[in-house]
């Protein structure tokens, strides 16, 4: 019996697709624990009907669809509820070059680096404010885990580029 990351991963690879994890199981290739409920991930949008096409196999239902956004269920309930955040295929070239492989469980799939993944979470922040505790406390500790990771030029600019105003400040201000 697979795992949801097993399917998503050896359905891709199978059509040498790229994907990378993001959210709550990613935190973990940063020293960062958090109880998550579902799988996060980014992929290229050219690649949207590939992944549907796995997981419709694999008994998944699409619940939820947007132009940047999918959701799918599954019926089993061994299986995880997976979110899909779909980029351009620039954007998510340039996140995989910077990723780095990771072992979750049985599988192995990439992760962006914690710059990469930090604008993601002040990108969501930015976009829906309710989401700020969980994501600011996730931001604080890839930080306070990984010094160096990012470094402060980048940091400001990632804050300045995809957070809320004045998050830069914020952030120093809790490490």
């Amino acid at each position: 019996m697979k795992s949801t990351l097993e399917i998503v991963s050896d359905g891709l690879a199978a059509r040498n697709v790229p994907i990378l994890l993001i959210g709550g199981m990613a935190l973990h290739a940063f020293d960062v624990v958090r109880q998550t409920v579902d799988v996060d991930c980014l992929l290229a949008d050219d690649d949207a009907d590939i992944l549907r096409a796995v997981l419709t196999e694999a008994g998944y239902e699409e619940q939820e669809h947007t132009e940047n956004f999918s959701r799918y269920v599954s019926p089993l309930v061994h299986l995880m509820d997976i979110d899909v955040l779909l980029v351009d295929k620039h954007t998510f070239t340039k996140m995989l070059e910077r990723s780095r492989p990771v072992e979750v469980g049985h599988t192995v799939i990439h992760v962006p680096c914690a710059a990469h993944l930090i604008a993601l979470k002040l990108h969501a922040m930015k976009n829906d404010p309710k989401r700020e505790t969980k994501d600011l406390s996730d931001i604080i500790e890839i930080l306070r885990n990984n010094p160096g990771a990012v470094p402060d030029d980048e940091l400001q600019a990632i804050g300045v580029r995809h957070g809320p105003s004045g998050i830069y400040a914020r952030l120093k201000g809790s490490l």
